[in-house]
């Protein structure tokens, strides 16, 4: 890993963050095309492995541009054991909003790792990125990501048709993260 990407690797409690690479194409598209995860995330479509590949070109560039882009998720316990998920920001279509997105294998739903994930991510984005405002979208069925979505501290800002589908929408502030951040801590 080059100078520039370990600037921008992130550590918590049991995740290891490492911005993509192209090495991580082939996971990323196993990942990706995993029929749990496929359902909200692709909208169950089958992606090819070329918009796998374009995605880490996308985040790559995203990182030397603005500092952000998308981290490949490791358990620091195992780094040999692969990669786990993803967890990281592009910008919302046709804006210079950034859009939190994050995904994670079906073996290891339920731990809280992509809370963990997310937090991480935002944290970056405020303190390091200077972002201003960040959203967060997911179709209104998929009631999990709405979940970690809240457990993040985002703020729910509407509902309503996104691309043919029902969807939420949730965005974060500064001053919000710094509420979550205040509500959230554990009493002294």
């Amino acid at each position: 890993m080059g100078s520039s990407e370990a600037e921008f690797v992130v550590e918590t409690e049991r995740l290891r963050l490492e911005p993509f690479k192209q090495e991580d194409v082939d996971a990323l598209h196993a990942l990706w095309t995993d029929p749990d995860v496929r359902r909200y995330l692709w909208d169950d479509v089958v992606i090819p492995r070329s918009t796998a590949e374009e995605i880490v070109i996308a985040s790559e560039a995203g990182f030397r541009a603005r500092g952000y882009g998308f981290w490949s998720l490791y358990r620091r316990e195992d780094p040999e054991g692969g990669l786990i998920g993803f967890c990281g920001f592009r910008l919302f279509e046709d804006s210079d909003v950034p859009e939190l997105l994050y995904g994670i294998l079906p073996s290891f739903w339920g731990l809280g790792l992509v809370t963990e994930a997310g937090r991480a991510a935002i944290r970056f984005g405020f303190e390091r990125c200077g972002m201003a405002r960040m959203v967060a979208a997911t179709d209104t069925p998929n009631q999990s990501s709405v979940q970690v979505m809240q457990r993040l501290g985002m703020v729910f800002e509407t509902r309503r048709e996104h691309h043919g589908l029902d969807t939420v929408f949730y965005a974060l502030s500064p001053e919000d993260y710094a509420d979550h951040l205040a509500f959230s801590a554990p009493p002294e």
